[in-house]
């Protein structure tokens, strides 16, 4: 064996052990640790028994319209880049089996529109779950507003166009459906998966 390919294959086995330890179960992560996929690096807002709850760090998209005619998610254009885009590339960084679905309410920010609930995989959070977790939602690095899936009010109230979006700092507002802001994916993943976790600098 060249010397060349021995210590090639040294190098090899040592970048393997140090990517084998930095690896841990997302459920060793706590709350608002941080851990870094293909995909991007990502925040954890809840464990909660076997499953944890994330959102990226930084936008996944930038400059998106929420729709053209609607703030209702079910219907709009920014529910058709998650079915369509995001969902599938989570599902090939994760797996569909470590994506988990859970049920949220779709009603307005004045509690409108209450009998709607939404199941899904992989979707911006909601605007009760921006309030949850909002300290840890904070990262003022981010060049953009991001949308949730939850509209401000309705059409009978004189609020048929606007959604509720977050801005880098935490604050709250609502904007209109065509304007572009950020997208900050969420989703629930199993928390027995091997993921790198980010140290702290």
């Amino acid at each position: 064996m060249s010397k060349e390919l021995e210590k090639a294959r040294e190098l090899a086995a040592m970048l393997e052990e140090r990517e084998r330890k930095n690896k841990v179960r997302l459920d060793e992560i706590p709350v608002g640790g941080k851990f870094d996929t293909g995909i991007g690096r990502f925040i954890v807002l809840e464990q909660e028994g076997d499953k944890t709850a994330v959102t990226t760090e930084g936008l996944y998209r930038k400059d998106v319209r929420f729709d053209d005619d609607s703030n209702e998610y079910f219907t709009s254009e920014l529910s058709d880049l998650f079915e369509e885009e995001i969902f599938p590339e989570f599902k090939e960084e994760f797996g569909s089996d470590n994506l988990c679905s859970r049920q949220v309410s779709l009603a307005t920010v004045d509690m409108q529109r209450k009998d709607l609930v939404l199941h899904a995989k992989v979707r911006p959070l909601t605007f009760d779950e921006a309030r949850k977790y909002n300290d840890l939602l904070v990262n003022k690095d981010l060049p953009d507003w991001y949308w949730t899936c939850t509209a401000w009010s309705t059409e009978e109230r004189g609020w048929c166009n606007s959604v509720v979006v977050v801005s880098p700092s935490g604050d709250f507002n609502c904007n209109f459906y065509v304007y572009g802001c950020g997208v900050r994916p969420f989703c629930i993943l199993k928390s027995n998966i091997f993921v790198s976790k980010v140290t702290e600098e």
